[in-house]
């Protein structure tokens, strides 16, 4: 039977193609990561007092999130000057207005579109078709972005670790693997990445400084939350969640950082099991907050070369 319409011959029960190999391949990633996401949302629930946590948020000072929130912004907005500072060893003349707004679509991809394309890849793509840029440039630019980024993450961690030595006496000298750390760092780089050594120094600067500003961020949103002490506890498991939060496991992060909160609170009995899953709500929701700045270059992608 074939119908004929405005378009041409329709036929009703003409086959669709399959789905190629590389969409259930997708697919499939996207669901493994969502079924994380519920099972450790799960976990996390069953252990929480959802009453006490809800007094928690609603009882929190507005100044001090006012504050946190201010914090977190400036890291992101550096978190966007450090990425600059890889392109232009590339060759990518960019302005730093032109990159923080391609970095506040790519944060509003990662969160917001989880299932699809990400972050990282929607501005690798961008700057490709932009700059005319080789793609395996691009992506170990963006590497060697997270990389650095991580290393700073890892560095505070370390430190972190004097103030949780009841896990183990030796934790107060885990410090001491940070020359580790960037040593193996600087030698891959300089082994395999060599264009690139003259953005270590600036870049490991603002890694730092937007790994501080986070920590400060997530301590006042401690003290609105009426926290007022074993701080250096607190931070330890927020820079551990940290890490947790960047694997790529769960659906744009969420679950990750609660898991790590809670296994945490068991260890280290120091710490509020309510207070640190009100604090990764409410970083969430910065994040989200932030990540909605995304979308008018959503819409008007074309706006993001503006020049004004």
């Amino acid at each position: 039977m074939k119908l004929i319409g405005a378009s041409g011959i329709y036929e009703p029960f003409k086959q669709r193609p399959m789905p190629s190999r590389e969409q259930l391949y997708k697919l499939g990633k996207f669901l493994a990561k969502l079924a994380i996401t519920f099972a450790a949302l799960y976990l996390v629930a069953r252990q929480i007092e959802i009453v006490a946590l809800k007094v928690l948020l609603l009882e929190a000072n507005i100044a001090f999130l006012i504050l946190a929130l201010g914090l977190f912004i400036v890291a992101k907005l550096l978190e966007a000057r450090r990425s600059n500072i890889f392109f232009r060893v590339l060759g990518i003349q960019m302005s730093e207005v032109m990159n923080t707004r391609l970095y506040l679509l790519g944060m509003f991809y990662n969160l917001f579109l989880p299932g699809g394309i990400g972050g990282d890849s929607y501005r690798v793509y961008w700057l490709r078709k932009r700059f005319k840029t080789v793609l395996k440039s691009l992506i170990t630019a963006f590497l060697l972005n997270r990389v650095n980024g991580l290393a700073a993450l890892l560095s505070l961690l370390l430190i972190s670790c004097i103030y949780v030595t009841e896990l183990h006496p030796w934790m107060q000298y885990a410090f001491a693997l940070i020359f580790l750390v960037y040593v193996f760092y600087l030698l891959v780089v300089w082994r395999f990445f060599s264009i690139y050594s003259s953005a270590n120094i600036p870049a490991t600067a603002y890694s730092f400084i937007i790994q501080i500003l986070q920590v400060a961020s997530a301590h006042y949103i401690l003290y609105a939350l009426g926290v007022d002490q074993h701080f250096g506890v607190y931070w330890f498991i927020f820079l551990l969640s940290g890490i947790a939060f960047i694997v790529p496991v769960t659906v744009g992060g969420m679950g990750s950082r609660e898991l790590v909160f809670l296994y945490g609170a068991q260890m280290l009995p120091a710490i509020d099991l309510n207070a640190c899953i009100a604090l990764s709500l409410v970083i969430y929701c910065m994040r989200a907050l932030v990540s909605l700045g995304g979308v008018y270059f959503l819409m008007y992608p074309d706006k993001i070369s503006d020049k004004s």
